[in-house]
């Protein structure tokens, strides 16, 4: 994010007319709340508390402003929803479970719309699956892998050259080769499917790999073949075998160059624009979400409507936490074609609901049942489903006052390492956020960091020097964002 100097003209000018005419309150402008990292539902957290969360992983974790902000954060989700416990306010209506459950509707009604556009086209016939069998550029292959390095020692190479070489025996004599495939292969992404690969191009693997899957014949089986990931044994099962497989894999790939065109045409036919600024405004958002949660400035248009920031962040809630981490990062572009993804998908809802897609009655019972029983357990791990949050004799006062030194408790117990913290659902979340108040305050979340960091300090100067160690156990709190999982692996075969 470009930073603009303090030396600038008009800027400069007025942070020296304010320090000239009130020095304090220039100073107070940034030591406001510094003593106090966050509020919510009429509980608060101490810059001094939230110092001590963040210390309590001993010298596990390193101490971040990032971690600081997810705990100040987290710490309010939780005392919302002990305080809605104590109000009877927690969201359990239907319009609630469905607004906390939106993410899953959306893609059932997508996957649901998905379905009936592929249902108007013709139907694949067996003779679509038999001439992609016969092509000779594609093929479908089953395989075994015995993995050994290229820089493996010479007895682990001849112990593995003997495995399979012994497995090899028993295909030849006639065994089950999907059976061994299941129980031998050292390839994940094909063992736990019987040794299947799916169909692919000729080039699609690596060469040794490539010239022996293409010299079968139907039903033919390889004889041990050599490949940077190790030994193989390699068939290329009929076409009974494989017809249902074919067809699958045509159906699928008909379904994804569908999608792609809806979506294209979603596109063109809305006259979908991303808008000056709208990257610069999303960083923002994403930087800031509790400050811009209610923002209608647009960020796209389309006719009949435009996506705001507000919308945005409602998508950007859906995701998973790496996903905000990474929209941080991104450039310009990038986020100019996630926020066009986003409008596509905007209008894909709307058209299936133009249509009459809904949830089925199943699906939608079991949604519910799932998000109830997930706020029960919440709320049984943090003691709030007591007759001393419910008994309505009881004083709102009395549950309230009850319900913030549940959340002390709570907290008490992943200060003491006994318990780790972690979020709650992102759709909950935004729903307590919603319905009751809530603030956090940046200075007094920027005072807990420095603390935080000054207390490690003294603590690792006193282990250097003999004093108290760590306790054990796995570190409280996270010290950093949720990093992106890992691309998917390639299959063992590829180059």
């Amino acid at each position: 994010m470009r930073r603009i100097s303090l030396r600038s003209g008009a800027i400069g000018a007025a942070l020296a007319a304010v320090t000239l005419t009130g020095c304090s309150d220039f100073r107070a402008l940034f030591s406001a709340h510094a003593d106090t990292a966050a509020e919510a539902a009429g509980m608060e957290l101490s810059s001094e508390r939230l110092a001590a969360i963040l210390t309590a992983a001993g010298g596990r974790q390193r101490i971040t402003r990032e971690a600081a902000e997810f705990v100040a954060g987290t710490w309010v989700e939780y005392a919302l929803l002990s305080q809605a416990v104590a109000r009877g306010e927690l969201p359990v209506d239907s319009a609630s479970v469905a607004e906390a459950v939106w993410p899953e509707i959306s893609e059932l009604k997508g996957t649901h719309f998905h379905d009936t556009l592929m249902a108007r086209r013709t139907q694949l016939s067996d003779s679509a699956a038999d001439s992609l069998y016969r092509i000779a550029d594609t093929r479908l292959l089953q395989h075994i892998l015995f993995g050994l390095k290229p820089n493996s020692p010479p007895p682990l190479r001849t112990a593995t050259q003997r495995k399979a070489e012994g497995t090899l025996t028993q295909v030849k004599g006639g065994a089950d080769f999907a059976a061994l495939a299941l129980k031998l292969s050292e390839d994940p992404g094909s063992k736990a499917d019987s040794g299947y690969l799916p169909p692919g191009p000729r080039g699609r693997y690596v060469p040794a790999f490539d010239s022996a899957g293409w010299a079968l014949a139907p039903g033919q089986v390889s004889g041990l073949v050599e490949t940077p990931f190790g030994f193989h044994i390699i068939r290329r099962p009929t076409l009974d075998d494989v017809r249902g497989r074919i067809t699958d894999y045509l159906e699928n790939s008909a379904g994804a160059r569908l999608d792609s065109l809806f979506m294209d045409s979603l596109a063109a036919v809305h006259d979908i624009e991303v808008l000056d600024g709208a990257p610069a405004a999303m960083r923002v958002a994403t930087e800031s979400p509790d400050d811009s949660r209610r923002s209608g400035k647009a960020l796209v248009s389309f006719k009949g409507g435009e996506l705001t920031v507000q919308e945005y962040l409602r998508w950007v809630r859906a995701l998973p936490p790496q996903y905000a981490g990474q929209l941080r990062q991104a450039n310009d572009s990038m986020l100019g074609q996630f926020a066009k993804v986003l409008t596509q998908n905007v209008l894909l809802l709307r058209a299936a609901d133009s249509a009459g897609i809904k949830v089925t009655p199943v699906e939608w019972a079991g949604l519910r049942q799932r998000y109830l029983t997930q706020l029960d357990t919440l709320k049984a791990e943090m003691e709030l489903a007591g007759p001393d949050l419910t008994d309505s004799t009881i004083s709102l006062d009395e549950r309230e006052e009850v319900a913030a030194l549940k959340v002390e408790k709570y907290f008490d117990g992943l200060v003491g390492g006994k318990l780790r913290l972690r979020p709650l659902p992102s759709a909950l979340a935004s729903l307590l956020r919603e319905k009751l108040p809530y603030r956090i305050h940046d200075a007094g979340v920027n005072r807990a960091f420095e603390l935080a960091q000054e207390q490690r300090a003294k603590a690792d100067s006193a282990a250097g020097q003999g004093g108290m160690q760590p306790a054990p156990g796995p570190a409280p709190v996270p010290g950093a964002m949720p990093q992106a999982a890992p691309p998917a692996g390639r299959d063992s075969v590829r180059p």
